[in-house]
């Protein structure tokens, strides 16, 4: 094994590499090893990136991608080892590698929890810090129609004109998030430029006109139908004003999201919609299982200890 070796920006072939990696991965374990937005790095400079190669020229043994501290936080690591490579302490050099660039102020997502990624953390000696909770439904039958919320009016997204109060009440209900918060003009722009993006699968939900709030945006609901994966759709982010919760908005906004994907998905065999919650929001989670849901995977935040 070639010691791991830190890259501020990736070439082209290993970014091709390193996707090849992750499909491997994926592959073997049924569980992609990293994130959207790691693959979402690979083409810039804002982040760093590990490599473990066996040999030049050849194919990467291992990756990872470390997004630096910020604002006082803590900085975020994802790695993969490919399948045939594992066993040889790759996993654990490249953890210990990332450690030691953050002076231990780093944290590793485990998707899935898997057996590997459980050893390589018992070795660093890293305990759990955070769970985020996988779950799905079936969509073959999405429920009855949903009834108005008094003084709300929900419709799609309509372009840019939209991206201001998208925004802040994103930030405003996500500014505890490690991930969703602190979102800016670019972030969106960057997620409107994926092939999955669908402005007719983005909800609003804003203050009927005729009323106190009108114009004003309570809430949102944004979809994903997974390309690479027939038959999968998602509640990708639901946001609510704090200062518009309390009155269900959350969960009407998700049943509106998951009728429309049940329409996208109809002719799929098994039509099918997963979404992601952190496992301490009680309150939402139980929101999901009145709507069905049920726990399907875990994916595990490990610091060390």
């Amino acid at each position: 094994m070639n010691s791991p070796e830190w890259r501020s920006a990736l070439t082209a072939d290993e970014q091709r590499k390193v996707r090849e990696l992750v499909s491997a991965a994926t592959d073997f374990d049924g569980v992609a090893p990293v994130g959207e937005q790691v693959l979402r790095e690979l083409g810039h400079d804002r982040t760093e990136h590990l490599l473990v190669t066996g040999g030049h020229p050849g194919p990467i043994d291992g990756y990872l991608n470390l997004s630096p501290p910020r604002d006082g936080g803590a900085g975020m690591a994802e790695m993969v080892v490919h399948p045939q490579a594992r066993r040889r302490g790759i996993g654990a050099a490249m953890g210990r590698a990332a450690v030691a660039k953050t002076a231990g102020r780093n944290q590793f997502w485990a998707h899935g929890t898997l057996e590997p990624a459980r050893a390589t953390a018992s070795a660093l000696g890293l305990v759990a810090v955070r769970e985020l909770v996988q779950m799905r439904r079936s969509l073959r039958d999405a429920g009855d129609p949903v009834p108005p919320v008094s003084g709300v009016q929900i419709r799609t997204y309509q372009g840019t004109s939209d991206d201001a109060e998208l925004l802040r009440v994103n930030n405003a209900a996500f500014a505890y998030h490690p991930e969703q918060g602190g979102w800016t003009e670019a972030d969106l722009a960057e997620r409107r430029s994926e092939p999955w993006f669908d402005p007719a699968g983005l909800f609003l939900a804003f203050g009927a006109p005729d009323g106190d709030e009108a114009g004003k945006l309570l809430g949102f609901h944004w979809t994903k139908v997974h390309l690479d994966r027939p038959g999968l759709g998602e509640v990708y982010v639901v946001g609510v004003d704090p200062a518009a919760q309390g009155r269900r908005l959350g969960q009407t906004l998700t049943a509106v999201g998951i009728q429309y994907l049940a329409g996208r998905l109809s002719g799929s065999a098994e039509p099918t919609v997963m979404l992601y919650v952190e496992s301490d929001n009680v309150a939402a989670v139980r929101t999901y299982q009145r709507l069905g849901f049920t726990t399907y995977s875990v994916d595990t935040a490990y610091a060390p200890g």
